[in-house]
């Protein structure tokens, strides 16, 4: 969880709490630092005070909204001010959820989990097959194609990449007639099997972009495996 809070909500509601819970939160006071922790860590939800007057919240929800990178990130908005028009007003900008503060961790945990549970078909990653392809260092490189999402996918590749590493991957998915041309980054590496150094070793990549109708062929068919998939989980 991300929150852009002057106290923050590690402040108000007790950071350790949320850590025994299993919610790691991270802080920003400004959106430029919010940023930042977007581009270098997977984000789940992000939290924003509507009463944090260094910030516009309602501008911030506007501008996630408006760039393919973060457009789909769960957005909850929190406030002491309950009245109709502050609810609507953040609504309106694209808020998925509004919580009146103050508010018991617990509950908010509990409104979080069910915001979250409400995405997971978009979010969550599907086994598959297939091939990815991209160039590096000037190298045409070809690996098996592990979880895929709507967000990311698991290259299954020895080639030792760096986290932040941007590359353009050609994604051939089952029973997808094109390829699916996507550009982002590397976000964390899969270090296989310690006891067994013939595991296969990877990275997760996380999509920023899709080019031409690429989006479109991605959700399809990450919707049509998701129907019988296993159960859920995040991905990136």
């Amino acid at each position: 969880m991300l929150s852009i809070d002057g106290r923050s909500v590690t402040a108000d509601l007790d950071s350790a709490g949320y850590k025994k819970m299993g919610v790691t939160v991270r802080t920003a006071s400004s959106w430029d630092e919010a940023e930042k922790v977007l581009n270098s860590e997977p984000i789940d939800v992000l939290v924003i005070n509507l009463d944090y007057r260094r910030v516009d919240g309602t501008r911030i929800i506007r501008h996630i909204r408006s760039v393919e990178q973060f457009a789909k990130l769960p957005v909850v908005v929190t406030s002491v001010q309950a009245g109709s028009r502050t609810r609507s007003g953040a609504v309106e900008a694209g808020a998925d959820l509004f919580v009146e503060l103050p508010v018991p961790r617990q509950f908010f945990i509990e409104k979080l989990k069910s915001l979250l549970s409400q995405t997971t078909r978009s979010a969550a990653r599907i086994g598959t097959g297939g091939e990815a392809r991209f160039v590096y260092e000037g190298k045409k490189i070809s690996c098996p194609l592990g979880d895929v999402s709507n967000g990311g996918v698991l290259l299954h590749s020895h080639v030792e990449l760096t986290v932040g590493t941007e590359l353009k991957v050609e994604l051939f998915l089952p029973g997808v007639k094109k390829p699916v041309e996507v550009s982002g980054r590397v976000v964390r590496k899969v270090k296989g099997n310690i006891k067994d150094p013939s595991a296969i070793k990877g990275f997760g990549f996380r999509i920023d972009s899709c080019q031409g109708d690429g989006r479109k062929r991605l959700e399809k068919f990450v919707a049509l495996n998701a129907e019988t998939d296993s159960p859920m989980r995040y991905y990136l």
